[in-house]
């Protein structure tokens, strides 16, 4: 409940939350609560296609919200649910495209969304351009490592809290030993985990917002 209410206060956000701590069905509620003050538009929930029974199978039925599994616009246009879900491949090679995406998506949220760091950089800047218009976007994943930099600043990206240039110009400074590498400015660090603590939400415990463990 207490995800839901932060994400969903947001509109957008990061929910970093360790296994058993509830991500499928904060996305579910977060997706209910868009549906019902949104009537007529879809939304979208991308994941690897291993997860898609977690939400079409299990925690959807469980909660009242029956998902369709979509691979093309044609599909979306037909679904006779508004709960739409496919797998990260799908709107990466136009199968779903960003005119559909653009015209009928309210709201997206990448589960499992650290899977787009093995999906490489030019999946990712895909996601960038064609999410762009979506209202509203979260990305609901494991923990990241705090060291994950890039993870981070590609996440605040497509939330469209900041671009990563901004980012980048903003908080770290140059590695000149390695190129790739990024630093934080020592002094910027504190600033920094403020700003993230902004939008994204991490969590490895119940204790972590107060609740018995």
């Amino acid at each position: 409940r207490d995800m839901v209410i932060w994400a969903s206060s947001h509109g957008k956000g990061l929910i970093a939350a360790s296994f058993g701590l509830g991500k499928t069905r904060s996305e579910i509620e977060l997706l209910r609560q868009v549906v019902a003050r949104n009537p007529g538009k879809q939304v979208l929930v991308i994941c690897p296609l291993g997860v898609k029974y977690q939400f079409s199978e299990e925690d959807g039925p469980a909660m009242g919200v029956r998902f369709q599994y979509v691979r093309t616009d044609a599909e979306c246009e037909a679904s006779t649910t508004p709960y739409l879900i496919t797998n990260y491949e799908r709107p990466r090679d136009g199968d779903i495209s960003a005119d559909y995406i653009r015209d009928h998506i309210v709201a997206v949220s990448l589960d499992e969304g650290n899977v787009l760091r093995s999906l490489g950089s030019i999946t990712q800047q895909t996601f960038l351009s064609i999410f762009q218009p979506v209202k509203y976007k979260w990305i609901a994943t494991a923990t990241p490592d705090p060291n994950h930099y890039r993870e981070l600043i590609y996440y605040a990206d497509f939330l469209g809290i900041a671009d990563h240039g901004q980012i980048l110009t903003r908080w770290f400074k140059r590695d000149s030993q390695h190129a790739g590498n990024l630093t934080i400015h020592p002094h910027h660090e504190e600033a920094f985990w403020m700003w993230v603590a902004s939008w994204a939400l991490f969590i490895e415990k119940p204790s972590d917002l107060g609740y018995s463990d």
